[in-house]
């Protein structure tokens, strides 16, 4: 199976500190003391996904191809990142996934 693998790294930061949502609202999240939880979520989730035949098509970095690197998933990288990633980073990736014929997409 081909699974296009995308985490968005400010995901959830928001809400724990009373904002909705962190779309531009980033540095104002950090300074409220919200903490980066995307990440953690997603080993959680692969993690029952590591016994099972999966080809990762994914993103450079923080959104996504650290954490499959680090959990020793298959993978390959189509679309590259900067180090702040924006919502058109995530609609870029999602674009250059089903260039590859994903047959699903988790983010």
């Amino acid at each position: 199976m081909k699974i296009g693998f995308l985490i968005n790294p400010i995901a959830g930061m928001g809400g724990r500190v009373g904002l909705k949502g962190t779309d531009n609202l980033v540095e104002e999240a950090i300074r409220l003391g919200a903490k980066p939880i995307a990440r953690e979520r997603a080993r959680l989730a692969l993690g029952r996904l590591k016994n099972l035949e999966i080809e990762f098509i994914t993103c450079s970095g923080e959104m996504g191809g650290s954490v499959l690197k680090e959990m020793n998933f298959n993978y390959r990288i189509v679309y590259r990142t900067g180090e702040k990633t924006t919502a058109d980073d995530t609609k870029n990736a999602c674009r250059e996934f089903l260039k590859n014929n994903v047959e699903l997409i988790l983010f």
